[in-house]
């Protein structure tokens, strides 16, 4: 995300707010002409902004980060702490009694804090697969229930400073997948909405994202 983004998404908002009251006020005054100058101001500044968060968001392209580096996660206050790493792939036919309809891939991530003093926690982590063809698939609760560990499924948890924990999530893939990558984002809802409309951030509208390359089944990532 652009370090500025979110001060240029501020002082839209304010600039507009102000072209608001000026507005009302032009128009309780019945000052035409002010009220066509504010009302074009205004589409301008917006029209601006817009062309900024679609121009950046064309130039973006898509990042896959190598098996075992780490993606980090930035709030709207720019704070970079939350990071997530593809630590291991175990790949099996079926989990238990249950048979998958292509394989079942079973992911060990490490979600981890680089906060020096606060305890932080990941909030709504979403995690799917994308592959080569674009396709998307969503987490096996199915799978993940049972793993019956004591790291399965459980994404969210307090994280001291410097602390790490593993949770395995499970995807059913078909076959024909090819080359299978994750797409991880953080953010609670109301920090979503905000990204999307902030110039740079990946999560803005038509933005690429960064992905996650899975390490080689059967194998640790590198660290």
């Amino acid at each position: 995300m652009n370090d500025g983004s979110p001060l240029i998404l501020a002082g839209t908002v304010v600039g507009l707010f102000v072209l608001g009251l000026a507005l009302v006020h032009a128009l309780m005054t019945r000052r035409t002409l002010r009220a066509i100058a504010v009302v074009g101001t205004g589409a301008l500044w917006a029209g601006l902004y817009a062309a900024a968060l679609l121009v950046t968001a064309s130039r973006s392209y898509a990042v896959v980060l190598p098996a075992g580096e780490t993606k980090w996660f930035c709030g709207f206050y720019l704070d970079c702490h939350i990071g997530v790493t593809a630590e291991r792939l175990v790949t099996a036919p079926e989990l238990g009694r249950l048979r998958s309809s292509g394989t079942f891939h079973v992911v060990t991530l490490r979600i981890r804090s680089s906060a020096r003093r606060a305890t932080l926690q990941p909030h709504d982590l979403r995690i799917v697969v994308v592959d080569a063809y674009g396709r998307r698939y969503a987490r096996s609760s199915a799978a993940e229930a049972l793993l019956a560990g004591p790291n399965a499924g459980l994404l969210a948890r307090p994280l001291g400073p410097g602390d790490s924990y593993a949770v395995d999530v499970v995807f059913d893939l078909p076959n024909d997948a090819r080359e299978p990558r994750l797409l991880v984002t953080e953010g609670p809802a109301m920090e979503r909405v905000v990204e999307r409309i902030l110039v740079g951030d990946e999560d803005s509208f038509l933005h690429q994202p960064t992905l996650l390359l899975l390490p080689r089944a059967g194998t640790g990532g590198e660290k």
